[in-house]
């Protein structure tokens, strides 16, 4: 529309003189507008710092900037990305990557073997809080919690064979697709040469990450204002070719608002569900294309099981027998969602257990089993409740009436979501509301679950559960695997850790001007070059 405007107005200026008889001026050809895409999510990043990223608000953004070697689609296949092809060894210990060779950073230097064996260095360094540390402890040279041996070089199972070439050797043979999966598609390659000068004590809040320039992916960084958007840029040089959008907005927009900007057109893509109370609203709406999908996560109920009041799993299987998680999916959800056994998604059912069964709502029963395990039902306790996520702020007074008639004495607090983050990282909370995606793997969870993983919020340690993430990641035998995370999945509901109250369908949706073969959805991020707007 700004273009056709423009081009009127060009044409208009020349009526004048050409009434008068003189030589009309040439029309001056007004530029195209650049095309550009408005995408919405509930709360601020909290870093664009692509080693220590936690949050999936943080991979909206990173995931433009930086390129993994591969990416999996919705169907569980892997395509070519930074690596173009990857090979496995007979024995399935050695897994060798060939590196796209047109692929370059914005600064003009080539992406090298050498860049990914750094990024590899930073994320299993002792010193550097990297997400990714649990994976990691496939490769020779780490630790079960996946510890570099000697920091300051890579793990002695990083081989780079040449610019373009790097081999990862494991302990043990390993199903590819967990290397696929846990490394290949989720590590972001970072440049040696724009942060080799950083010390590993420094590099998780070095003030590089406040302004990325030097990125590898289909977007380069503009600026970032501080809790309302990030503006990125299409990378011309991108070596999967220039993306069809020039510019892409992340907008920070609060559920209330997502109505009226998708309505005004002001954003074009939810990254994150609209409010269930305006879904029915979003249909009526003839510029928005609902995107409805089987929810991708889960909303759970972290215990934090350092208290001595809540280590007993007596206690913690008391608590989750409290709360009554189908009424959050029927009353709140208006039964558009389901209630979780635990960290395994139904509908990736390779190993999802069908025969574990939620605990079933009982108060009666679980204020006996208190008192039976000797609770001491005087205790003030604090349930930390995030905003933003207006179903999850909901689920906060349901629990608390719920733990409350059980004899529990809970009160809520409120905070921002990074600022609970903050609290529970620290240890000072009894319970926490919090969400995560489910994976297609199931040793993604081992970050959550074994006794040093690194969102172990929970401060929970079972050799058990530990015992069968080492089992399953030890075999390419799929038997094995199985029989490993069944293990794993009912020691898990027997302790009770966390308890898993909600799985919500994925209600997203997006202006009809976005089209083309990929768009931003429940998926996430995927072929972001071939994105169009109308």
């Amino acid at each position: 529309m700004r273009s056709r405007l423009a081009a009127i107005i060009a044409f208009a200026a020349t009526l004048p003189l050409a009434a008068c008889g003189g030589a009309a001026a040439p029309v001056q050809q007004a530029a195209p507008a650049p095309s550009q895409l408005s995408i919405a999510m509930w709360s601020a990043p909290d870093t664009l710092n692509p080693v220590v990223a936690q949050t999936g608000y943080d991979d909206q953004i990173i995931g433009l900037l930086y390129d993994t070697l591969v990416w999996e689609s919705p169907n569980q296949q892997f395509h070519p990305l930074l690596a173009e092809r990857w090979d496995t060894s007979a024995d399935g210990r050695t897994f060798t990557f060939h590196l796209n060779p047109r692929a370059k950073w914005t600064d003009g230097q080539p992406v090298t073997a050498a860049d990914v064996a750094y990024t590899i260095e930073l994320d299993t360094d002792p010193a550097i809080p990297s997400t990714l540390g649990s994976y990691m402890s496939l490769l020779v040279g780490t630790d079960s919690q996946g510890h570099n041996l000697a920091p300051g070089a890579p793990p002695a199972g990083v081989h780079v064979i040449d610019p373009h070439t790097i081999a990862l050797q494991t302990k043990a043979p390993v199903d590819p697709y967990m290397v696929l999966y846990n490394i290949a598609s989720i590590m972001y390659v970072v440049p040696q040469h724009a942060l080799q000068a950083i010390t590993p004590k420094a590099f998780a809040k070095a003030p590089v990450f406040q302004d990325p320039k030097v990125t590898d992916g289909p977007f380069t960084f503009v600026k970032y204002v501080t809790g309302q958007y990030a503006e990125l840029a299409a990378n011309p040089n991108y070596d999967m070719g220039r993306p069809k959008v020039d510019e892409v907005f992340i907008k920070i927009v609060p559920p209330t608002s997502m109505l009226a900007e998708l309505r005004d057109g002001e954003i074009d893509v939810t990254a994150n569900n609209v409010p269930l109370q305006d879904w029915p609203t979003i249909a009526t709406l003839p510029n928005v294309k609902q995107d409805p999908v089987p929810g991708l996560g889960a909303q759970f109920m972290v215990i934090n099981t350092a208290r001595p009041y809540l280590a007993s799993a007596a206690v913690r299987e008391a608590i989750a027998t409290a709360i009554n998680r189908q009424a959050i999916v029927s009353d709140l959800l208006k039964g558009l969602g389901q209630v979780p056994v635990g960290p395994f998604a139904s509908f990736y059912k390779t190993y999802y257990d069908a025969a574990l069964k939620p605990y079933t709502f009982n108060t009666a029963a679980a204020k006996a089993a208190l008192a039976a395990a000797h609770f001491p039902f005087r205790q003030p306790l604090t349930l930390d409740v995030p905003t933003g996520d207006q179903i999850r702020m909901e689920t906060g007074p349901l629990l608390q009436q719920n733990l409350q008639a059980a004899g529990l004495n809970v009160q809520i607090q409120q905070y921002d979501f990074g600022t609970m983050i903050a609290q529970v990282e620290k240890g000072n909370y009894d319970f926490a509301l919090i969400g995560s995606g489910y994976a297609n793997d199931p040793l993604r969870s081992s970050l959550f679950f074994t006794c040093k993983g690194s969102l172990n919020l929970d401060h929970f340690c079972d050799p058990i559960v530990d015992h069968a993430y080492q089992q399953a990641t030890s075999t390419t035998n799929p038997a094995v695997r199985k029989s490993a995370y069944d293990t794993l999945q009912a020691e898990l509901q027997k302790q009770e850790p966390y308890v898993f109250l909600y799985q919500a369908d994925g209600l997203l949706a997006y202006n009809t001007r976005v089209g083309g073969t990929a768009i931003p959805d429940a998926y996430g991020m995927q072929e972001p070059w071939l994105w169009e707007v109308r």
